[in-house]
């Protein structure tokens, strides 16, 4: 992921995901801001807009169950723009939904960095 322009990094996924048709804005915060979240969006579902906000990789808690991997916490929050017309805010429908939102951004981001190893370049290059 391009740490030194994000929102480069954000239109390629949003090309990827089909959501070119969608205006969405990404922000690198500190980890105090996002109260122990890896990132956050909010969106207006009828003017497709949206904004993402991801912690900083330095400000990632070191004492995480797992390593801090920006590019998938980014895929993440995109992939609840296609899920927001049917979004579970509480409950087991919701954890269900993050599970899944989960398990997609890591395949994506995965099969991306396969894709590139395969083509010679590594990732996040």
């Amino acid at each position: 992921m391009n740490l030194e322009n994000p929102q480069q990094s954000c239109q390629e996924w949003q090309q990827i995901l089909g959501l070119m048709d969608w205006d969405v804005s990404v922000k690198i915060v500190s980890a105090d801001y996002l109260d122990e979240a890896e990132g956050q969006i909010t969106w207006d579902l009828g003017k497709k807009i949206a904004d993402i906000k991801l912690v900083k990789p330095e400000g990632y808690p070191f004492d995480a169950m797992r390593p801090y991997d920006m590019e998938q916490t980014l895929v993440h929050e995109l992939l609840h723009l296609h899920f927001a017309p049917f979004n579970a805010d509480t409950g087991l429908k919701a954890i269900s939904q993050e599970q899944a939102i989960n398990a997609i951004a890591r395949a994506l981001v995965n099969l991306k960095n396969a894709n590139l190893q395969t083509q010679g370049t590594t990732p996040n290059s």
